[in-house]
């Protein structure tokens, strides 16, 4: 029984001692290697350190592809903007003398429609005097000047 007595004395003395916090914590920190931390931390810094220079550099061309664009640009609205402000004005005229136009054209068509009873009018009292109004054919003969009244063939 003696060995019993003491396996069990061993047993509640391992209770004891993980139990105890102090000895779980100071456990727990054997575990911990603080030099492959170390080496996990300088990996981690440096693959942070090239990615931020590769952002950089790339960061660096593109504020050198929009000098260039901007250079670009600049020189060609040198070159446009004198001609385009000679131009203006005259497309300007145009438009309006375009605008004019269009609106003599609407009165001149109102107006047809409006002379349209009077062309009537003016045809048949053209009949009433043996004129015939010209009809369009495909084979057109030169106007004669004869004095004669026109007759249709």
């Amino acid at each position: 029984m003696t060995e019993e007595t003491n396996q069990e004395s061993t047993h509640s003395s391992e209770q004891g001692a993980a139990s105890n916090p102090l000895e779980q914590l100071l456990q727990l920190l054997a575990l911990v290697d603080p030099i492959e931390l170390a080496g996990k931390a300088i990996d981690t810094t440096r693959r942070t350190t090239e990615t931020l220079v590769v952002v950089l550099e790339n960061f660096a061309s593109t504020i050198d592809n929009l000098n260039r664009t901007t250079t670009r640009i600049n020189s060609l609205l040198d070159e446009v903007e004198e001609p385009l402000k000679r131009v203006m004005p005259q497309l300007g005229n145009a438009m309006n003398a375009m605008a004019t136009m269009g609106e003599a054209a609407t009165q001149l068509g109102e107006l047809s429609k409006k002379l349209g009873p009077l062309t009537t009018l003016a045809e048949n009292a053209g009949g009433l005097f043996g004129f015939r109004p010209g009809k369009p054919s495909s084979n057109q003969t030169a106007p004669t000047t004869s004095s004669s009244p026109q007759t249709e063939s």
